[in-house]
């Protein structure tokens, strides 16, 4: 494992994978768009259109189809990557996938009822919770452990 990222981690420079994890943060732009358009809904509801044609992207796949130079050596990399990062990650999106699905339903109905006041408060409590699951992601990329506990905190001092 260690000789796999040591030769990759050549590879990567120049581009956005981090070295240490051989993950990329690009793969997250995936997840902004959603982001973006839930911080747009409270001053434009019908960009809920927009969110529900939003569809699910694994890593492999969000890099297939991204048109980056680098995109190849990113799935490659995600390969070689650390299984317990890839896992996490794994994990921590489709979470994130789910929110958005619900969240669009959620607020698809009470777009209908016409609760805006609710509507808006929920695009943006949701924006910034997917914000916040973006913010864990980059950290597994960078190969931080988002999740520490108050020993780990205690190891830190």
């Amino acid at each position: 494992m260690v000789d796999a990222i040591e030769e990759y981690s050549e590879r990567v420079s120049g581009t956005n994978i981090d070295p240490r994890s051989l993950l990329c943060t690009d793969y997250f732009n995936h997840f902004n768009e959603v982001i973006m358009l839930l911080n747009m809904l409270p001053d434009m509801p019908e960009m809920l259109d927009e969110i529900d044609k939003w569809d699910f992207r694994t890593y492999r796949e969000h890099f297939s189809k991204s048109g980056l130079g680098f995109s190849k050596l990113a799935i490659e990399c995600f390969e070689a990557a650390p299984v317990n990062l890839r896992e996490r990650l794994e994990k921590l999106t489709v979470q994130m996938s789910m929110l958005v699905v619900e969240t669009r339903v959620r607020l698809r109905q009470l777009l209908e009822s016409g609760e805006m006041d609710k509507f808006k408060d929920m695009a943006i409590l949701h924006s910034m919770q997917l914000q916040g699951m973006v913010d864990d992601g980059g950290a597994v990329i960078h190969g931080y452990d988002a999740s520490l506990d108050q020993s780990g905190i205690d190891k830190l001092f």
